[in-house]
C-alpha cells in the first residue's frame, strides 16, 4: 500500500449523512483522513490526485446477500470462485460483501463453510469477503424458494455450534425461518457469537414474527420472497416486518421479485435508516441467459430472470448499482438517502464497523458513480480495484 496520500476531488461526495458540492476526500495508507469542501480540506504534500468533476463519490457498497456472479458460485468455495465474484461485483461498486450459502447435507454445508473460512485469509483483487451468510436449512419447507426440499432441517442448536466451529468466526448471519420450534436455543448461541439473525423463507404469522421482533431479531431477508403475503386481515411475517422500525429489511428491487410500486410502499414504510438494497444475485449475473449452478441445483435463465425446475425464482442477475438506479427511480428518494440502503444499513445491521460511510478513520472503500448511477471506479482501502 503507498504510503503517498490520495486526494479525490469529485463533482460531488456522499458521505452519505453529509453532501459536498464539490467535495475533497483525502486518503492515507488505506483509511479516510478528511472530507469535506474543497476549500475546507488542505492539500497534504506529495499527494496523488484523482479530479472527477462530473462524478460522485460515494462508500462502497455492501452486499449482505450474494450467491455468486460472473459463472462462479459460492458454494463452490474455492479462492478462484470466491475471486472471481469479488472483482466482478467490484465492477458495480461493491467494496465488501457476504459469500451466501444455500441448504444442503449438513457434512457438505460444513464443508462449504469450513473451506470458505480458508479463503478469507488470502488476498483479493476486488470486494472483500467480510462474513459468511448462512442461508438454510433452518428455514419453513412451504416457503423454500429454491432450496432444495430433501436438504430443510429443523433447528438443530449442536449442528449450528458445529457449522460454527468450522467458520472459524467467519459466520456473521443466519437465516432461519422464526415459527420453528427450537429456534431460542440457536439464536442465543447465534448472538453470544457475534452471529445476526435473520428471519426469512417463513410462514410465520404476524404474531410469531412479532415475538421474534422482540427477542432480538431485527433483520429480515428479501421481504415479501418466500415469505408468508400480507393481506388486510391477515398481515403476517411482512406486515410485522413493515410496521417494526427495529427491522432491517431486505428488498430486491429488479422488478421481477416484487412489483416497483410495492417497492414505493416499502419504502415508506421502512424509511432512510432500514431499507437493505439486495441483490441475491448468482452465478448467472453478468452473464448471457443459458443454465447455471445455484449451489446444488441448476437454474434456467431468460432474460435475466433466474427460476429452477419447478419454475420457482432461483435468486436473481441484479447488481446494486441497478439496484440503487431502480430503487430511487420507483421511489422518489434522494439518491442522497436511498444510498443508506448500500451503505450505512448493511454496516449497521451487520456491526461491520469502520465500512458504509465517508468520515475520517473509515476504511476507504469508495465508489465514484456518473449520473445514471454507472460506476465508473472502485476503491478498496484506497486501491484502485476497478475502472471503466
Amino acid at each position: 500500500m503507498s504510503d503517498a496520500p490520495l486526494v479525490i476531488d469529485a463533482g460531488t461526495v456522499l458521505t452519505p449523512a453529509e453532501r459536498f458540492t464539490p467535495g475533497r476526500v483525502i486518503v492515507r495508507r488505506g483509511l479516510v483522513e478528511s472530507v469535506g469542501a474543497p476549500s475546507d480540506v488542505r492539500l497534504p504534500a506529495g499527494a496523488d490526485r484523482l479530479n472527477a468533476p462530473k462524478l460522485t463519490l460515494t462508500p462502497g457498497f455492501i452486499e449482505p446477500h450474494i450467491h455468486g456472479s460472473a459463472g462462479a458460485d459460492v458454494m463452490d468455495a474455492t479462492f478462484e470462485s470466491l475471486g472471481k465474484i469479488s472483482r466482478n461485483i467490484a465492477r458495480h461498486g461493491t467494496t465488501s460483501f457476504l459469500p451466501t450459502t444455500v441448504s444442503a447435507p449438513p457434512d457438505a454445508l460444513g464443508d462449504v463453510l469450513e473451506r470458505l473460512a480458508s479463503i478469507f485469509c488470502q488476498t483479493f483483487d476486488g470486494a472483500q469477503p467480510v462474513g459468511i451468510h448462512l442461508e438454510g436449512p433452518f428455514i419453513c419447507s412451504e416457503k423454500r424458494g429454491a432450496h432444495r426440499a430433501e436438504y430443510i432441517a429443523p433447528p438443530d442448536l449442536s449442528l449450528f455450534r458445529e457449522w460454527r466451529r468450522r467458520s472459524d468466526g467467519k459466520l456473521k448471519l443466519i437465516t432461519m425461518a422464526p415459527e420453528l420450534n427450537g429456534l431460542a436455543g440457536i439464536t442465543e448461541d447465534a448472538r453470544s457469537s457475534g452471529v445476526v439473525v435473520a428471519m426469512g423463507h417463513s410462514n410465520a404469522s404476524y404474531e410469531e414474527a412479532r415475538a421474534a421482533i422482540e427477542n432480538g431479531i431485527h433483520y429480515a431477508v428479501h421481504t415479501f420472497n418466500a415469505m408468508r403475503p400480507l393481506t388486510h386481515r391477515d398481515p403476517g411475517i411482512a406486515g410485522a416486518v413493515l410496521a417494526d422500525d427495529r427491522v432491517f429489511a431486505e428488498i430486491i428491487a429488479d422488478g421481477v421479485h416484487v412489483h416497483p410500486q410495492v417497492v414505493r410502499i416499502f419504502a415508506r414504510a421502512k424509511g432512510r435508516d432500514r431499507v437493505l438494497l439486495a441483490t441475491d444475485a448468482t452465478s448467472a449475473t453478468d452473464m448471457p441467459d443459458g443454465r447455471y449452478v445455484l449451489g446444488n441445483g441448476v437454474m434456467s435463465v431468460v432474460n435475466g430472470v433466474c427460476r429452477d425446475a419447478e419454475g420457482r425464482l432461483a435468486g436473481s442477475t441484479l447488481t446494486p448499482d441497478a439496484a440503487l438506479r431502480n430503487f430511487v427511480r420507483w421511489t422518489g428518494m434522494r439518491l442522497d438517502d436511498a444510498l443508506f440502503g448500500l451503505t450505512v444499513n448493511p454496516a449497521r445491521a451487520l456491526s461491520l464497523d469502520g465500512r458504509g460511510s465517508i468520515e475520517p478513520g473509515a476504511r476507504a472503500d469508495l465508489a465514484l458513480i456518473d449520473q445514471e448511477f454507472r460506476v465508473v471506479k472502485t476503491f478498496v482501502e484506497g486501491r484502485l480495484v476497478w475502472t471503466s
